[in-house]
């Protein structure tokens, strides 16, 4: 190799690492020393937030930092997250996302850290459809309303995944359309079971098919008698048209900010990856607004490019609990 090869190999390397930022929870890793801040400091408001929103409290700061590979560009949105379960506790975390600043301040990211959430919660793999439904409700309108259209395109085709099945699974379907579906499916499931706004209902639900099995839970729960009177229910409040999203200038933004050739098509799956289990142990496991700004206590100030849970279109709950939670 030449000379001038080898400076330019060596040059392209040095831009490659871009900038990094750390938080008490976070290692940014991004090409520019001020979106690699930005997305640190979204990442420590909606890691706080989105622990208050779901668990009533804030959680405390993890023993190690979660690393955060961070692609800027106009491509598709995406991320994802690994870590692993090892008796009760969660480690390794590691989390890449990519996409345009804006959906990757406003929909990735908060998505991302959601799975972080349930994971220090209920310390084991939880059902694929509820830990992406999940995270896929406090995503931006936009992104919503994309898995809306998927729902209900996978009715018209019948290519639905029956509800018992759904519940069942603990992986990822093989075929990318099945993939699509189960997103879309988990998230107007979450959707309709969080209807009235109660989130502690909804992580018991969770908590007590794992113990008693799905219908003793949906029937300790929700009051059904059976897991098929849940999907007559469901389908029903589906087939009615589920409350309608608002659709303002900000949900047509996520077409501006895509190239051309993208637009129309189906969003990139994101979520967790789950690792292999081990012996005896369990493992596992996306606007341009003028800035973006944490107010001095550290909320979201109303200028601020990360969305601020209140736009989260459920009913709202107790004013959250703040108390310690385990690291």
């Amino acid at each position: 190799m030449s000379l001038i090869a080898r400076v330019l190999l060596l040059c392209t390397s040095f831009l490659s690492l871009g900038a990094t930022y750390s938080t008490k929870n976070f290692v940014i890793q991004a090409p520019t020393e001020e979106f690699a801040r930005q997305v640190g400091e979204a990442a420590e408001v909606y890691r706080r937030e989105l622990s208050e929103f779901w668990l009533g409290h804030e959680m405390k700061n993890w023993y190690h930092r979660c690393p955060v590979q961070v692609d800027v560009g106009q491509m598709g949105a995406g991320g994802q997250t690994t870590f692993h379960f090892d008796r009760g506790e969660v480690s390794g975390w590691q989390m890449k996302i990519h996409g345009s600043e804006e959906r990757i301040l406003d929909s990735v990211l908060p998505h991302e850290i959601n799975h972080t959430i349930f994971a220090c919660h209920f310390r084991r793999p939880i059902p694929r459809w509820a830990d992406e439904g999940a995270a896929s409700i406090i995503e931006h309108r936009s992104e919503r309303m994309r898995l809306r259209e998927i729902h209900e395109r996978a009715i018209r085709t019948s290519r639905s995944i029956p509800l018992k099945n759904l519940l069942a699974m603990k992986e990822y379907p093989t075929d990318t359309q099945d993939v699509l579906t189960m997103y879309a499916e988990g998230h107007a499931l979450t959707e309709f079971l969080m209807r009235d706004g109660d989130r502690k209902k909804f992580l018991r639900l969770l908590g007590e098919a794992h113990s008693s099995g799905w219908e003793k839970a949906v029937r300790n729960c929700y009051g059904y008698e059976r897991v098929s009177d849940l999907e007559s229910d469901w389908s029903q409040w589906v087939m009615a048209g589920y409350p309608k999203l608002d659709q303002d200038r900000a949900a047509t933004l996520a077409a501006a900010d895509e190239p051309q050739t993208n637009r129309g098509e189906q969003p990139l799956v994101r979520g967790q990856s789950p690792s292999s289990e081990m012996a005896a142990t369990e493992r596992s496991p996306e606007r341009t607004l003028p800035d973006n700004r944490v107010a001095s206590d550290g909320r979201l100030s109303r200028n601020a490019l990360v969305r601020p849970l209140a736009t989260i279109p459920i009913a709202p709950g107790d004013e959250p609990n703040r108390r310690a939670a385990r690291p």
